[in-house]
C-alpha cells in the first residue's frame, strides 16, 4: 500500500480528491491528513498538529517511511519545500528541485512530460542540465527506459542571437553520455509533429517522437503548460522531483482529474515498489 501525507489537508477539495481517489485505485493507497483540526469525515486518517508543526509532522512520516509521498495540502509551497529540505530529513536527491508535469493529449496515443514550467525561472547551463537530469529519471521511473529530450527553442536551427538556442545547444553538447536522448534547439512542431517533421525534411534524433519537452525559461513554460490546457484539452498532473520521495503540488483551481492524475503520476514514480 502507497501513504500519502498531506499537510493542511482538512479542507472540503482535498477531502473530494481523497474520496475520488479511494474509488479509483482502491486499497492500493492510504491518506493520513496532518492539520489543526479536521471537522469532515473521510476514508484516511487524521492527525492534530499544531499551526507550527503541521508541515514538519508531514514531512517527518515521508523522511521515516511512514508515508512514501507528500502531498502539499492548504499550505505555502515555499514553507512546505523549505522544510523538505532541512538536512535532518535527508530527503534531498539531487541538487537542483524541478517541477515535471505529465500531460495526455487528446490528439497523441502516449503522455509526454513537460519541464520546468514551475520552479527554476531561469536556470543557466549547469541548471537546465540537473532539469533534463531530474526528467530522465522521472521518465524511466514510470517505464520510458530511454527517454527521448527536446530542449525547446523558436526554431531548429542554431542562433548565437537566440538565448534559449545556445542553451540547448550547449545542453545538448554535455549531456551525450546520458541513457536518453537530448537534443536541441528544437521547436515545439518537430519535437511532437511527425506531420511537421516530414513537411520540413527535417532530419534529426528526435523527429517528433519526443517523450520529454525542456523549456528555457519558466514563463515559456508556463504559457504552454497553460495552453495546453486551455486550448488543447488536456489533462495534466505534475510533481516536484529530486527528493527521495515524490511531491504532489495541488491547487484548488486543479480539476478533480488533474489532481488524481497527479496522484497516479506520484505513484508510478515509486517505480512499482509495494508498501505494506
Amino acid at each position: 500500500m502507497t501513504t500519502i501525507a498531506i499537510p493542511g489537508g482538512a479542507n472540503p477539495e482535498i477531502r473530494e480528491a481523497i474520496t475520488k481517489a479511494k474509488q479509483k485505485f482502491g486499497s492500493k493507497i492510504d491518506f493520513t491528513i496532518y492539520d489543526v483540526e479536521d471537522n469532515g469525515a473521510g476514508d484516511y486518517h487524521f492527525v492534530a498538529c499544531s499551526p507550527e508543526t503541521v508541515i514538519s509532522t508531514a514531512v517527518k512520516s515521508v523522511a521515516t517511511g511512514e508515508a512514501q509521498i507528500l502531498m502539499k495540502g492548504i499550505v505555502q509551497t515555499h514553507d512546505l519545500l523549505k522544510e523538505v529540505l532541512k538536512k535532518e530529513y535527508d530527503l534531498r536527491q539531487q541538487k537542483l528541485l524541478s517541477h515535471v508535469a505529465m500531460i495526455h493529449l487528446p490528439q497523441m496515443d502516449r503522455p509526454i512530460l513537460l519541464t520546468d514550467s514551475g520552479m527554476n525561472i531561469a536556470p543557466d547551463v549547469e541548471q537546465l542540465v540537473q532539469i533534463a537530469d531530474n526528467a530522465i529519471t522521472t521518465a524511466q521511473k514510470i517505464g520510458i527506459e530511454e527517454p527521448k529530450v527536446a530542449l525547446l527553442s523558436s526554431a531548429e536551427i542554431f542562433n548565437p542571437k537566440m538565448p534559449s538556442s545556445v542553451l540547448a545547444k550547449e545542453v545538448t553538447e554535455q549531456m551525450q553520455d546520458r541513457r536518453a536522448t537530448v537534443y536541441g534547439p528544437l521547436s515545439l512542431d518537430l519535437a511532437l509533429s511527425k506531420e511537421a517533421v516530414a513537411h520540413k525534411h527535417f532530419t534529426g534524433p528526435i523527429a517528433g517522437d519526443a517523450d520529454v519537452l525542456v523549456v528555457p525559461t519558466i514563463d515559456t513554460g508556463n504559457v504552454l503548460y497553460k495552453s495546453l490546457l486551455l486550448f488543447g484539452q488536456a489533462v495534466m498532473g505534475g510533481t516536484i522531483v529530486g527528493t527521495k520521495v515524490p511531491i504532489v503540488l495541488t491547487s484548488r483551481s486543479d480539476s478533480a482529474e488533474s489532481k488524481l492524475l497527479s496522484l497516479e503520476f506520484a505513484m508510478k514514480q515509486l517505480g512499482g515498489e509495494e508498501h505494506e
